[in-house]
């Protein structure tokens, strides 16, 4: 039986708990994300108030809670060795690992794409947003270089056509749930096989910006329906009215009408207190106010 300790927050390190919970091993310890974010007076009404899910699942499985402020801090590498892990396994987290935590224990990582392809930042946009037909869930040792590790375990995911960043989230932490099982049961018999990363296949992807969240309306119905599917959670997209760049979270693309033809895109063609209509390349785009 492996002794786990998970590092993450949201939806992917509620799923490695369950994943974990349904097997036989043992979780000897969780680190969530608000430990990072909140100092521990703040903390302490949050979980109160307006508790996450993380916080949540941790209390209901009756899971050991490490505080600490960083991975690389020495009460939580202190811990670690106090806790005598087989395994650490990180489910989402924006901090990179140091030398001295790598080296107290295995570290693992869950990166939802199908290495070496996107590595870095919020895959779940990029893969859509880029057009990409397949992604995945990847497995692999943690180094001091983002997502450069080797691979342990990968799995495919195809993207559906009409998939968003929320609908490909669950889908990929739903796969997480039986992959974790996999590692692990692997992990006890000894028959893990690393493979190295071929670096001339990788690519890097950087936080969204400014420039990922504006809808170009010169592109196609496709690419911009694509784009705002993309987008969905994780920002609002902004479009251009009369030399400004207007945010909006609603929206309906409708077909291109042959009495706007000679308008020229991001043109105007209907509004009222509720909505604007603006002209695409070959398409309408209806975006109600915020």
């Amino acid at each position: 039986m492996a002794r786990v300790v998970l590092v993450g927050y949201g939806q992917m390190l509620y799923s490695l708990i369950k994943g974990i919970k349904a097997s036989n091993h043992e979780i000897v310890g969780v680190f969530r994300s608000d430990r990072r974010k909140f100092n521990s007076f703040c903390l302490f009404f949050k979980d109160i108030f307006n508790p996450s899910e993380d916080f949540v699942i941790i209390k209901s499985e009756k899971l050991k809670e490490i505080k600490a402020r960083s991975v690389n801090e020495k009460k939580f590498i202190k811990t670690i060795k106090k806790l005598k892990p087989d395994i650490l396994i990180v489910g989402s987290w924006g901090e990179k690992l140091g030398r001295e935590i790598l080296d107290t224990v295995y570290c693992v990582n869950f990166h939802p794409a199908l290495l070496p392809h996107n590595r870095g930042a919020n895959p779940y946009f990029w893969v859509i947003y880029l057009n990409q037909k397949v992604t995945g869930l990847t497995v692999h040792e943690m180094s001091e270089k983002f997502d450069e590790g080797d691979i342990l375990l990968q799995e495919a995911i195809p993207i559906g056509e009409n998939e968003n960043g929320k609908t490909l989230k669950s889908k990929t932490c739903k796969l997480a749930e039986g992959l974790v099982k996999d590692l692990l049961d692997l992990l006890d018999k000894k028959q893990l096989q690393p493979i190295k990363q071929d670096e001339k296949f990788a690519s890097y992807e950087h936080q969204i910006t400014h420039k990922e969240v504006i809808i170009d309306l010169n592109k196609t119905k496709e690419d911009v329906a694509r784009h705002l599917r993309a987008l969905y959670p994780w920002a609002s997209p902004y479009v251009e009215i009369k030399n400004r760049y207007i945010k909006f979270d609603k929206y309906e693309i409708l077909p291109e009408d042959e009495k706007y033809k000679k308008l020229k895109n991001h043109s105007i063609t209907e509004k009222n207190s509720d909505f604007v209509v603006l002209k695409g390349s070959d398409f309408l785009l209806k975006v109600y106010r915020v």
